[in-house]
């Protein structure tokens, strides 16, 4: 079935008469016009449902009300306690409840569900379904652009088009007629003040496991075949490990690669999926993929780049084809644990001894020209934004010199997502929980990670469910002890030698193959050049770059070629570092990606496959 949702703020008119001709049918009922959701209805008000919620059961023995259908649960969820009681749903989903002069729009916890997009008037669950409404006009938001061209994606509530908002995870839209609001379901505060009773090691291992495998079991139901996402490493390998626990069926497991990249994790993958008798399937990605960049744009929505959302293409195109009924991902562990702590380490000490205003100077001296190659200066301002910034996204794409001279614009303006993010702590492990909420949770996840992987599932209709992201999981690790999150004192963290995911790995490492977890970590990053590889592409890429409506709105004409020139250099040269190859890769990827997304949306021009732009 086709899902779609299109409404008005304004209830009282029909939104037939603001859709394009052909989309108001009789379908449509007042001011809204949808399918795929699941509706129920008391007197006047209507709530509208798009989910896969995992605890239904355990709602209604909460509330003591039976009914088959979940909206009319969650109608008797809300009656009784409000939004708050939205907390309880264990899963992903969109609601959406109309009453008179009030609409309210919930979003899961995660995103993982249906995104929402609204201006004034209307609102949507698809990107382009925005133009499917008579009197809008896409023009593009600067703000958004810039941030997109900066850090490869815009964080919510902002978007790629003026006058266009989108509603970010784990949040709640407020309409009426004194206008809109936003409320959060999962504050930070909550997490600030939460209890971290202490635990022994053994104890929070089994209830950790207990957890995990309760989470698949949710996931997975009464499937016979269960599919699972297999990168050779402690997330993918706790996934397969703990299913094959709670799951004597068939499993089987899908893994990326890399052509000729001798850091291949391929083989770990297959040493797990014949321990765990799982059916294997590989692909080598050899850059070609990226033939397939507009699809991937299309269902992205607003611009994305991120080094690994080609993979999660190729991925789901790989398990499209099983037609199983869920397949399982390790995303969000990282994240839910809290990643990067040698970074938060290092952070923490530099505040306490004083030297932060001195990395805040050299920061600002080094966006400039002089440290935009690949030499000692680079590094060096690299490790420096990675320490200083730590609440922040990282910077892989362009830099503010680079933008200024792009764009006409006096000075780019920071994102307004920067203002949320608090600027002292009173211990290490405060900044620890800081990060953990506005930078891993609110970000890393909501809006990349589960983000990418939820957006690509859905275009290929796969079932991809996330077992690290359960709710229970969730509030186990908000009253976890945080040394057993992560292990090691300020001091061991800052040298490299602090565990994260702690009780994670103490769990998964004795049901792993040794050659699996003795090695180093290596991470999960694309190399971004693959795509870049053929010299013939990348000239059809400088060429229809530098001939595209989005080159001719730039200030700086220049800028293009100088770029190109630089890059071109990096291609066809060797020795770089790969930290330097991957920012300048990312700077061309999110250079093509903003071209073809405004020859797309702005020009409203619609093709195919990367090369019919090229040609």
């Amino acid at each position: 079935m086709e899902t779609f949702f299109y409404a008005l703020f304004d209830q009282a008119g029909p939104v037939s008469g603001s859709l394009i001709h052909g989309k108001g049918s009789e379908n449509a009922a007042g001011s809204v016009f949808c399918s795929g959701y699941k509706m129920a209805g008391r007197g006047n008000r209507k709530i509208y449902l798009h989910s896969r919620i995992y605890n239904v059961e355990e709602i209604g023995k909460h509330l003591s009300y039976h009914t088959e259908n979940v909206a009319e649960l969650l109608f008797e969820l809300f009656d009784r306690e409000g939004l708050s009681g939205f907390r309880r749903l264990n899963g992903k989903f969109t609601v959406i409840l109309t009453e008179p002069g009030k609409t309210t729009i919930v979003r899961d916890r995660n995103g993982e569900d249906r995104m929402i997009y609204f201006t004034k008037d209307f609102f949507t669950d698809s990107y382009h379904g925005l133009n499917d409404f008579s009197d809008f006009v896409a023009r593009p938001d600067l703000t958004g652009v810039t941030t997109f061209l900066k850090i490869g994606y815009i964080p919510a509530p902002g978007t790629s088009l003026e006058g266009v908002s989108k509603i970010p995870a784990g949040e709640v839209l407020l309409h009426t007629p004194d206008g809109f609001r936003f409320e959060k379901l999962f504050d930070y505060n909550e997490i600030l003040q939460a209890e971290r009773k202490e635990i022994s090691l053994n104890d929070a291992i089994a209830q950790y496991s207990d957890l995990l495998k309760k989470s698949l079991v949710r996931r997975i139901g009464g499937s016979e075949t269960v599919g699972a996402l297999l990168s050779g490493g402690y997330d993918s390998g706790g996934n397969i490990a703990m299913l094959r626990e709670v799951h004597p069926g068939t499993i089987k497991t899908y893994s990326i690669g890399f052509k000729d990249n001798p850091a291949s994790e391929l083989p770990y993958a297959r040493m797990m999926a014949d321990k765990f008798g799982a059916e294997h399937h590989e692909y080598l990605m050899d850059g070609t993929e990226i033939e397939f960049l507009p699809d991937i744009i299309d269902y992205m929505g607003d611009p994305f780049s991120e080094s690994g959302f080609m993979l999660n293409h190729s991925a789901m195109k790989m398990v499209s084809g099983e037609d199983l009924p869920v397949t399982i991902g390790g995303d969000g562990n990282d994240q839910y644990f809290g990643a990067g702590i040698r970074e938060t380490a290092l952070h923490y000490k530099m505040q306490r001894l004083g030297l932060k205003p001195f990395s805040v100077l050299f920061d600002k001296l080094s966006d400039n020209s002089l440290f935009d190659h690949d030499n000692l200066s680079f590094r060096i301002h690299f490790q420096n934004q990675k320490i200083l910034k730590v609440m922040e996204p990282e910077t892989f794409g362009f830099h503010d010199y680079q933008l200024n001279k792009m764009f006409s614009m006096r000075n780019i303006p920071d994102h307004p997502y920067l203002a949320d993010i608090p600027h002292s702590f009173k211990s290490y492990d405060e900044l620890f929980l800081q990060r953990n909420y506005f930078l891993h949770l609110r970000h890393s996840v909501n809006e990349v990670i589960i983000f990418k992987a939820s957006r690509l599932s859905e275009r290929f209709g796969v079932n991809l469910a996330f077992s690290y992201t359960d709710l229970d999981l969730y509030h186990f690790l908000q009253h976890l002890p945080i040394n057993l999150r992560a292990k090691g004192t300020v001091k061991e963290s800052m040298k490299g030698k602090g565990v994260t995911k702690y009780i994670h790995k103490q769990l998964v490492k004795p049901l792993l193959p040794d050659a699996v977890t003795n090695r180093p970590k290596q991470g999960g990053f694309s190399p971004l050049e693959i795509f870049f590889n053929n010299t013939e592409r990348r000239e059809k890429i400088y060429h229809y770059i530098r001939g595209s409506a989005f080159a001719k709105s730039l200030k700086d004409k220049n800028f293009l070629d100088a770029f190109f020139v630089q890059y071109e250099a990096l291609s066809t040269g060797r020795g770089y570092w790969f930290w330097y190859k991957q920012v300048k890769s990312n700077q061309m990827l999110n250079l093509l990606i903003i071209t073809i997304w405004w020859d797309k949306v702005v020009e409203g021009k619609k093709t195919g496959k990367l090369s019919d732009y090229l040609a």
